[in-house]
């Protein structure tokens, strides 16, 4: 979804990304995935976007004017204790649908595996999304 004035996903006024969500839902998707202008993968409207390559998990790069999520940031501190490399790197939209596997993550719903991106089914890792549920609810200092 491209957002016709991108106002920062993760603010305090959730208008532009509730109005996000509603458009997917009237599309039948369940949510959205914010798109730059210039074609590169952003954020979804409450959530990070992580992305498997191999071994290799991605979300994108904080250059084209997002945040990262608190919980992104604790999942991939977790991959990297883990043996995991985990990178931030600039995203083109067309990488979507060549990832192994995707999710979108946040502190309430924690990793939600991305099925589909525009109506083409997307692997599911189910594994990896049962890992990260498990360290996201778990116990950290």
């Amino acid at each position: 979804m491209r957002p016709g004035s991108l106002l920062g996903a993760k603010t305090l006024s959730y208008a532009t990304n509730m109005a996000a969500i509603r458009e997917a839902h009237r599309r039948g998707a369940d949510d959205a995935i914010f798109v730059a202008s210039d074609g590169v993968v952003l954020e979804g409207p409450t959530s990070s976007v992580i992305l498997r390559f191999g071994d290799r998990f991605v979300t994108p790069a904080t250059g084209s004017g997002i945040l990262h999520g608190t919980t992104q940031i604790s999942l991939f501190d977790h991959l990297r204790a883990t043996g995991h490399q985990a990178t931030y790197e600039t995203v083109p939209v067309g990488e979507l649908a060549r990832a192994d596997a995707a999710w979108l993550v946040s502190s309430v719903r924690l990793a939600v595996p991305i099925t589909a991106i525009d109506g083409r089914a997307l692997p599911i890792d189910r594994e990896a999304t049962a890992s990260f549920t498990r360290y996201l609810l778990s116990p950290r200092e």
